[in-house]
């Protein structure tokens, strides 16, 4: 696509159905890099659903002329594949309340099948980014055989499946399950040190601004537009300081933290923090700190009990 968003009169052709999220993804962008695009779309050419208006009949088209898929009607279920995650959707799935089978899930084994005993393991962050993985006495490095071996332990503890109702771009709902044992666990430990090292008021408003507003636009394919570039300025302002090691364990569809490390913050400090000192801290502090915060809610109680709806009847 990057070498085609410099050419004229270039066609693109993509197979989403009319009825997802992917086709106004793919087609925002094609756009966005090329305006001179021409957008394919079969599943919007009236002649195309008249002859296919679904996915049995594209399966039957396939069977008849020897044509590979991975749906079959012994899995009657669509999947998108990729090193982040595996996602399921239609078929049988579309019933809501349907369980999705045991054989559905290829990434994960069922977590009452998983070893029993956890897997310890720790992940390594700079600047908000993976650098290590650590397994036993393993050190891995490179990035993406770093993300792979997570995948493959969230992937034997059966860690990373979720079953969603999702509220689609266009306005409808649909429900999907997916599989994402890697990025789950590594989301897990990315929080966890987040929570150690980043500045509270900063985190609260990246957790109420920046986090809702950058997945609705990845969600919504905005990704090349201002807004997405406005918000990442911002991801890698909060991330300046998310550096050091989180010790995990991962068992049984679940993922634990053992513990937490940074040098890039002085924000926790264990001395302040302690039940055992008073060094830097003055309890005593607290009763001006308190007296403050209770002035409006006292004005508050005051006019409840004054309009005859005392707080102690709410």
């Amino acid at each position: 696509m990057l070498m085609l968003s410099e050419a004229d009169d270039v066609s693109v052709s993509h197979g989403c159905t009319g009825k997802g999220n992917d086709q106004i993804r793919f087609e925002l962008a094609f756009h966005a890099l090329n305006p001179n695009f021409e957008v394919i779309a079969p599943w919007r050419l009236p002649a195309f659903i008249e002859r296919f208006k679904g996915r049995n009949d594209l399966l039957k088209f396939a069977a008849e002329n020897g044509i590979p898929v991975s749906s079959t009607p012994k899995a009657p279920w669509s999947m998108d594949e990729n090193i982040v995650h595996i996602s399921y959707e239609a078929g049988i799935l579309e019933d809501p309340d349907t369980t999705p089978p045991k054989e559905l899930w290829l990434r994960t084994i069922d977590p009452r099948d998983a070893a029993d005993e956890p897997v310890e393991f720790s992940i390594h962050f700079d600047k908000g980014v993976i650098s290590k993985v650590v397994i036993g006495q393993e050190e891995i490095t490179d990035s993406v055989e770093s993300f792979k071996a997570l995948n493959k332990i969230g992937s034997n503890a059966g860690v990373g499946r979720i079953d969603i109702v999702e509220n689609r771009f266009i306005g409808l709902k649909s429900r999907g399950c997916y599989e994402s044992p890697g990025i789950t666990l590594a989301i897990a430990a990315h929080l966890d040190l987040e929570g150690l090292v980043m500045d509270s008021r900063v985190r609260e408003l990246r957790d109420q601004f920046v986090s809702l507003n950058w997945a609705r636009q990845l969600y919504n394919g905005m990704y090349f537009s201002p807004e997405r570039e406005f918000i990442d300025n911002s991801i890698e302002f909060s991330q300046r300081n998310v550096s050091g090691v989180v010790r995990l364990a991962a068992y049984k569809g679940n993922v634990t933290i053992l513990g937490r490390s940074s040098d890039s913050s002085n924000l926790y400090s264990q001395e302040d923090a302690s039940m055992d000192s008073l060094e830097g801290f003055s309890p005593m502090d607290t009763t001006g700190f308190i007296a403050i915060q209770a002035m409006r809610l006292k004005k508050y109680g005051e006019q409840k009990r004054k309009d005859g709806a005392p707080l102690s009847q709410s």
